[in-house]
C-alpha cells in the first residue's frame, strides 16, 4: 500500500533512555535504523517500513530543548514537557509530498497549522558515510492536550538514505497500520479530526470514531471501551493523566513467527488468535499489536 497525503507515516515513541528503547524494540524483532539527530535537541531511531514506520525518540542534548524552528516553534520543548509526565507516543507524523499544499488544505478545513519547521539531519550508514536528510514539518499541535498532536512530514530526498537494507526486520514486520487513543470525550475531538482529514474519513463507533488515512487507521475511544479492547493486559501508565494515544499495531507476515521469536527473546506476550500482543512495559508504555 502507497501512502497518500495525511497518511499515517509513524507514530514517535518517546523515551527517558533511546538507547534502552531501541535495544527492547530489537527484542521485539525490530531493526531500528542508525539515529539521526534534530537541531533541537531531540534524537531519533526509525523502524521503516516501506511506507512508514515508527520513530523511537528520546533527548540527545537538552542544551537545544528551547532553539526555535520555523514560527519560532520550540519542539525541543515541546516533547520534553510530554516525556517530563510519561513516556510513549507524544505525536504522530502524516505522511506528505508536500507539506505546504496539504497544511493549506488542512487550513481551508478549519484547522490552522502551527507554523512550518524545516531542517536537515545528518543520517550516518552502515559504512561510516553520512547522508543529508532534507526534512519540512507542518505542525498541527493541540496545545490543550499536546499527545493529540500532529506533524505533516516531507522528506524532500527520499532517494538519498539507502532504507531498504533498514527494513529487513526479524519479526517480519512491514507496516504500522493503526494508533489507538483513549480519551474522556471522543466526540469532543471529532471536529478537529474532520478537519485535518474530511469529514468522509470518519466513522462513528457508537464509543467512538475511526479515520481512515491513506497509510493507516487511527481509531478514538474512550477510556473504557479503550481499557476494555486491550484486557487483560494493564494499560500504560498515566493513561488517565492526559488524552493520550495508548496503543499501536505492526502487520506481520506470520503470527507464529512472532510468537516464537518472542518466547526466544524472553519478551512477555499475549497470543491471541488475531494477534500478539505486547505489554506496554516492553514497548515504550505503548501496547504493541503485531497482527498479519
Amino acid at each position: 500500500m502507497a501512502n497518500g497525503p495525511l497518511g499515517l507515516h509513524h507514530p514517535v515513541v518517546m523515551a527517558d533512555d533511546l538507547d534502552a528503547l531501541a535495544g527492547r524494540f530489537r527484542a521485539l524483532g525490530f531493526a531500528p535504523a542508525p539515529k539521526f539527530y534534530h537541531p533541537w535537541g531531540t534524537a531519533v531511531q526509525h523502524v521503516r517500513f516501506p511506507d512508514g514506520g515508527i520513530a523511537l525518540a528520546g533527548i540527545d542534548d537538552v542544551s537545544l530543548i528551547d532553539e526555535a524552528g520555523g514560527s519560532g516553534l520550540r519542539l525541543g520543548r515541546l516533547v520534553a514537557e510530554q516525556l517530563g509526565r510519561r513516556e510513549g507516543i507524544a505525536l504522530v507524523a502524516l505522511h506528505s509530498d508536500d507539506a505546504r499544499a496539504d497544511a493549506d488544505v488542512v487550513a481551508g478545513r478549519g484547522v490552522e497549522p502551527d507554523g512550518m519547521v524545516d531542517f536537515d539531519a545528518e543520517v550516518t550508514l552502515a559504512d561510516g558515510a553520512t547522508v543529508a536528510a532534507a526534512v519540512s514539518l507542518a505542525m498541527l499541535i493541540d496545545w490543550d492536550h499536546t499527545p493529540l498532536s500532529f506533524a505533516i512530514r516531507q522528506q524532500h530526498r527520499p532517494a538519498a538514505v539507502p532504507t531498504p537494507a533498514w527494513m529487513e526486520h526479524p519479526n517480519g514486520a512491514h507496516a504500522c497500520a493503526e494508533v489507538v487513543y483513549a480519551v474522556p470525550e471522543p466526540y469532543a475531538l471529532w471536529q478537529r479530526f474532520a478537519g485535518i482529514w474530511g469529514e468522509a474519513a470518519l466513522a462513528d463507533l457508537g464509543n467512538g470514531f475511526t479515520v481512515a488515512t491513506a497509510g493507516g487507521d487511527l481509531l478514538v475511544l474512550d477510556r473504557s471501551s479503550a481499557q476494555a479492547r486491550f484486557a487483560p493486559v494493564e494499560m500504560p501508565y498515566g493513561w488517565r493523566d492526559v488524552p493520550c494515544a495508548v496503543a499501536m499495531t505492526v502487520r506481520v507476515a506470520d503470527l507464529n513467527r512472532v510468537h516464537m521469536l518472542m518466547m526466544q527473546n524472553g519478551v512477555p506476550h499475549l497470543r491471541m488468535a488475531e494477534v500478539v500482543r505486547i505489554p506496554p512495559s516492553h514497548a515504550g508504555n505503548v501496547i504493541l499489536d503485531f497482527a498479519s
